[in-house]
């Protein structure tokens, strides 16, 4: 496997701290207009662009800053923890990017309606996020999947899967179609329903699980019929029960040369010549002991 340069990563690192320049651009952007705004902006619209709610200037500049902080550091957070920076893991700055710049362009649009009284419309806004956001997905579910493995005996076949957490998310879709449908915008309508079928997507993800079958060529994970992961039985050098920590996510998480299929707090630890996977069940002894017949059966299907 070819590392990353340090030149990658030096720049993968400067990449992620420049997103931090969003609060001090958001705050001048604010200032240079500060005593030509009302003494109460307004901050709130309803679904056709008309203001609902209404702020002091400083509370306004807070709330804005505060916004941009929650995306922040939690971004900077899952930047950091990558060593090793791979498409995906660039994608994901990208990602970051178009959200401040989303934020950005909102405020430009909030300082344009109480300067000039131009209409609110956040559907474009919705629409360059989501759009990012699929973007991202599929990107993430056709990379780190590895080669397809050679035909081989199916040894076992083990399902992780959780009602609570396609209840969870699916839960919000009931409420973005319901915008969706009340929406006059078409461009709004169609950023909440594709936030919608994004929502579907994972809850069905989560219902039906993800498919873990072992064979002597290694092991596959899917989901919904797709093949996300395949691990070659001569890569994997170890494995160990381990937890989860709910920090850590639900779902596909992981960037650079690591993966975690996981809906819930225990599962196994696999280093692999590539990276590493964690393969999240209820019941892990269940797969330490399906990966105890994959690695027996390697040399029965001629791996040395």
């Amino acid at each position: 496997m070819t590392e990353p340069s340090n030149n990658s990563t030096w720049l993968f690192k400067i990449a992620a701290g420049l997103l931090w320049l969003s609060l001090p651009i958001m705050a001048l952007m604010f200032a240079s207009v500060w005593h030509e705004l009302p003494a109460h902006v307004a901050t709130h619209f309803d679904l056709a662009n008309q203001p609902n709610g209404w702020m002091s200037r400083e509370e306004t500049l807070v709330v804005l800053l505060a916004v941009a902080m929650i995306v922040l550091v939690p971004s900077t957070w899952i930047l950091s923890r990558i060593a090793n920076p791979d498409t995906l893991a660039w994608a994901l700055v990208a990602l970051f990017y178009v959200i401040v710049g989303a934020l950005i362009w909102a405020e430009q649009l909030l300082i344009d309606h109480n300067l000039f009284g131009k209409p609110v419309n956040v559907a474009p806004i919705m629409l360059v996020t989501i759009l990012s956001a699929i973007a991202i997905v599929v990107l993430a579910l056709r990379t780190g999947r590895g080669q397809q493995l050679l035909s081989a005996p199916v040894l076992a076949k083990e399902t992780h899967a959780s009602l609570f957490w396609a209840l969870v998310c699916g839960a919000p879709v009931i409420f973005m179609i319901a915008v969706a449908a009340a929406a006059p915008v078409p461009a709004l309508r169609l950023a909440m329903g594709l936030a919608a079928l994004i929502g579907l997507w994972a809850a069905s993800m989560a219902a039906f699980g993800f498919q873990y079958v072992f064979s002597s060529a290694g092991v596959d994970v899917r989901t919904l019929g797709f093949r996300l992961r395949s691990i070659p039985a001569s890569d994997i050098r170890s494995y160990a029960e381990d937890a989860w920590p709910l920090i850590g996510g639900r779902g596909i998480r992981g960037l650079g040369n690591r993966r975690a299929y996981v809906w819930c707090n225990r599962g196994v630890r696999i280093q692999t010549n590539r990276g590493e996977v964690f393969l999240g069940h209820s019941e892990p002894k269940k797969i330490i002991r399906d990966l105890d017949r994959v690695v027996q059966g390697r040399k029965a299907f001629g791996e040395a």
